[in-house]
C-alpha cells in the first residue's frame, strides 16, 4: 500500500471532515436519526421536512394527507406575517410545491392536481397578510400555477371543456399574479378543445361588456382589457396571429401594440403587413421607437428591400447614436467605402447634442481619439449624473488619455458635491481619489488645473460639506 505522505494524510483528514452526503453515510442510519430527532426539538421546519419523506415512502394517500394537513394550517393562520418570517414561509411553501410536483404526481397524479390547486388558493391569504418585497411569495406561487397546468396533463381521461372552464375560474381569482403562467403549462392539457372552449368563454364574456366611449381608448383592469390580454395569450399559445390582431382590436388603442403584432406577422411570414403596422403612430418612449426601428429593419430585409433598410440604419444611427445599426450599416456598404463611412459616423457623434450618448458611443465603439476630443471640448457640458456612461468612459481612456479620464472624474465629483448628495459621497471621493491616481500623468497645460489646483477649489466651493471631507481624510 503507497504512502500518503503528509500532504496526502492533510488532504484525506480535510476531506474526512467536511460536511457531504459521502461523510454522513459513514455515521450510519441509526445515528443519523438519533442526530436527525434531536434536531427536530428545535427545528420545526426540518420535523415537516421529515414528515413528508416519511409519508412519502407509504404511497400517494399518506404524504397527500400531509401535505393537506399543513396547507389548511397555513389556510387557517390569519395573523401578520413578519418580514423576518416570509423568507421562511416561502421556502416551506415551495418546498411543499416541489413534494407535490415531484413524489405525490408519481404515486397519485388526482391528490397531486387537488393538493397543488390547494396550494394556489392559499395566494390571497398569504399576500393579504404580508408585504412580498422580496418576491419571493409571488415567484412559488405563479410556479405553483405552472405546476398544475403541467399536472393537468398528467390525468387519464381529463375532460379539455372542464379544464377551460376552471382556468377561467382561476383567472377570475387571482388577485396578484399567481396565475400568469397557468395557460402556457396548460396547453398541452387543453389541447385544440379546450382552448376553442377557453375562447369561446372569453368572447362570450366580452360580448356582453359595452364598446369603449372612443375608439382610442384602452380599458385595463378586470373588464375589457384584461379579456382581451387572456384572449391574446390564448392566440400566442396556438400560434394564431390573427386572433392576436382581433383580441387586441377589441381592447382599444391597437397601435400602441403594433410592435407586437408585427413582430408576430414577421415571425408568419408576412412582412408587408408587419410594415403597416408599423406604420401606425404611436406615442411611446424612445424604447419602443428603437424596437419599432428594428422590427421595420427585419421587415424590409424579409421582402429584399436591403436599400430602404441600409437607409434606415443610417437614419436609426444619426438619431440614437446606437452601435446596433451602425455595424450592419457598414457592413452592407461595398470595399473601403465602410472607412470613409466610420469617419462620417465618428464626426456625426462628435457634433451630436447629447454630449454623454456621444461620448458613451465613442468610447464603447471604441474611437478613444475622437472621445478624447469630445471630452476635452466639451467636458462641462456633460451631465455628472450619468455616472453609468461617464465612469466607464472614464476608465476606458485613463491609460491612452489620463487628462480627458480626469476632467471626467471630476464632472462625477462636483456634480455630487453641487447636489450636496450626502448618499453618493463615496462616490465622490473614489472619483477624487481615481484623479489623484491619474496626477502624475497630466499634461501641464494653461487651461488645465492640477490635482492640487483642483483640490484647493474643491475647498473654497465646498469646505463645509464635513462629510465627504472626512471620507476623502480617511481613505488617506
Amino acid at each position: 500500500m503507497p504512502s500518503l505522505g503528509r500532504s496526502g494524510i492533510k488532504k484525506a483528514a480535510s476531506r474526512s471532515r467536511a460536511l457531504s452526503a459521502e461523510a454522513l453515510e459513514q455515521l450510519g442510519a441509526a445515528r443519523l436519526a438519533e442526530l436527525l430527532m434531536a434536531q427536530t426539538k428545535g427545528d420545526a421546519a426540518l420535523a415537516r421536512t421529515l414528515r413528508l419523506a416519511i409519508a412519502s415512502t407509504d404511497g400517494g394517500g399518506r404524504l397527500a394527507a400531509e401535505v393537506e394537513k399543513r396547507l389548511r394550517t397555513i389556510g387557517r393562520s390569519r395573523g401578520f406575517i413578519t418580514w423576518d418570517k416570509l423568507r421562511p414561509l416561502a421556502r416551506e411553501l415551495d418546498g411543499l410545491r416541489e413534494t407535490i410536483a415531484g413524489s405525490l404526481a408519481a404515486a397519485d397524479p388526482r391528490a397531486a392536481v387537488a393538493q397543488m390547486r390547494q396550494l394556489l388558493g392559499l395566494a390571497g391569504n398569504v399576500f393579504e397578510r404580508s408585504d412580498d418585497g422580496s418576491g419571493a411569495l409571488g415567484e412559488v406561487f405563479r410556479q405553483a400555477g405552472a405546476d398544475l397546468g403541467r399536472l393537468w396533463a398528467s390525468l387519464p381521461h381529463r375532460d379539455p371543456l372542464a379544464l377551460a372552464r376552471e382556468v377561467l375560474a382561476l383567472w377570475d381569482s387571482d388577485g396578484y399574479g399567481e396565475t400568469d403562467r397557468l395557460l402556457e403549462a396548460a396547453g398541452p392539457a387543453l389541447g385544440p378543445e379546450g382552448q376553442a372552449e377557453l375562447r369561446r368563454l372569453l368572447e362570450a364574456r366580452l360580448a356582453t361588456l359595452p364598446r369603449p366611449r372612443k375608439s382610442d381608448v384602452f380599458e385595463s383592469g378586470h373588464g375589457r382589457g384584461q379579456i382581451t390580454f387572456r384572449l391574446r395569450d390564448l392566440a400566442d399559445l396556438g400560434g394564431d396571429v390573427d386572433a392576436y390582431i382581433a383580441a387586441t382590436e377589441a381592447g382599444g388603442r391597437a397601435e400602441n401594440f403594433a410592435g407586437d403584432i408585427a413582430e408576430r406577422l414577421i415571425t408568419h411570414g408576412r412582412p408587408h403587413e408587419a410594415l403597416i403596422w408599423l406604420d401606425r403612430p404611436s406615442g411611446r418612449h424612445e424604447s419602443e421607437a428603437i424596437r419599432r426601428t428594428d422590427l421595420r429593419l427585419a421587415a424590409l430585409e424579409a421582402l429584399g428591400q436591403r436599400e430602404e433598410a441600409q437607409a434606415l440604419r443610417w437614419d436609426a444611427f444619426r438619431r440614437w447614436l446606437t452601435p446596433q445599426h451602425l455595424r450592419p450599416y457598414l457592413r452592407g456598404l461595398p470595399d473601403f467605402d465602410d472607412v470613409e463611412a466610420e469617419d462620417r459616423a465618428v464626426a456625426h457623434a462628435l457634433a451630436h447634442a447629447d454630449r454623454n450618448l456621444a461620448l458613451s458611443f465613442l468610447a464603447g465603439w471604441p474611437r478613444l481619439d475622437a472621445a478624447n476630443r469630445l471630452v476635452r471640448a466639451h467636458h462641462e457640458e456633460m451631465d455628472g449624473r450619468d455616472y453609468g456612461r461617464l465612469r466607464p468612459a472614464a476608465e476606458a481612456l485613463a491609460e491612452r488619455y489620463p487628462a480627458a479620464a480626469t476632467l471626467l472624474h471630476r464632472v462625477l465629483a462636483e456634480d455630487v458635491l453641487r447636489r450636496a448628495s450626502s448618499r453618493q459621497y463615496t462616490y465622490a471621493v473614489r472619483d477624487v481619489r481615481s484623479c489623484a491616481s491619474l496626477a502624475l500623468l497630466l499634461p501641464m497645460e494653461p487651461d488645465l488645473e492640477s490635482h492640487e489646483m483642483f483640490l484647493a477649489r474643491l475647498r473654497r466651493e465646498h469646505g463645509r460639506k464635513a462629510g465627504f471631507w472626512t471620507l476623502l481624510e480617511d481613505e488617506n
